[in-house]
């Protein structure tokens, strides 16, 4: 009897060890879910494009409230150049995500946080699994401070990380996102007051969000 293939596989060369980070209770990862999902500034409805600021953009939000997280990544085997075939729906080369490790009954749990896919928490697995349209896709967890990747296959020396310029292509994204048009992102760049309203709104949600999950 053949055994079924699985849709996805963990990728222990690109992930990152993160056993030492502190989990969240069950219900505060559910009322983080619940505040992302409902936030205007995210417009998860759209969920073709920017995921790498969608992500970027949470990840600020929960370090300024000192909530521990890592950003969930999966890849399509092909676009790894591992074989011809093994991609993702929706014809997507890579998806991410914010990853919260979270206390459960049956000890810690990594879940997902993507409403652009999901209507509520997923273990990290299943959510991988389900954005798979045929395997292989490869998934791992890295630091939160690792934005994006420059070329077309990444590897261990060619991540992004946070800076100054990364914070800035998250707020063009975030604005994309919010674009009539496909171009939205490439158009603003060129409107820099744009740019500076929306990071002085985005500031301002994020100082919010500090104050409501710490008191």
């Amino acid at each position: 009897m053949d055994v079924p293939l699985s849709l996805t596989l963990y990728d222990f060369n690109l992930g990152a060890y993160l056993g030492d980070v502190k989990p969240v209770k069950s219900e505060t990862a559910n009322a983080l879910f619940t505040f992302f999902k409902n936030h205007h500034l995210f417009n998860w409805t759209k969920s073709h494009n920017y995921c790498e600021s969608r992500a970027e953009a949470v990840s600020l939000m929960l370090q300024a409230a000192n909530i521990e997280h890592a950003k969930a990544w999966v890849f399509g085997a092909a676009f790894l150049h591992r074989g011809y075939i093994g991609g993702l729906k929706n014809n997507w080369n890579f998806h991410v995500a914010i990853a919260l490790p979270v206390m459960t009954e049956y000890g810690v749990i990594w879940m997902v946080l993507d409403p652009s896919l999901n209507k509520e928490l997923v273990v990290l697995e299943f959510w991988a699994e389900s954005i798979t349209a045929y395997p292989h896709s490869y998934y791992f967890l890295k630091e939160p401070d690792y934005y994006i990747f420059p070329d077309i296959n990444p590897n261990l020396n060619t991540w992004h990380k946070r800076k100054k310029r990364n914070f800035k292509w998250t707020m063009q994204g975030l604005m994309g996102i919010h674009a009539m048009d496909a171009e939205g992102k490439a158009k603003l760049v060129f409107c820099k007051k744009m740019i500076v309203d929306f990071t002085k709104k985005f500031f301002l949600e994020m100082r919010k969000m500090k104050y409501k999950l710490l008191n």
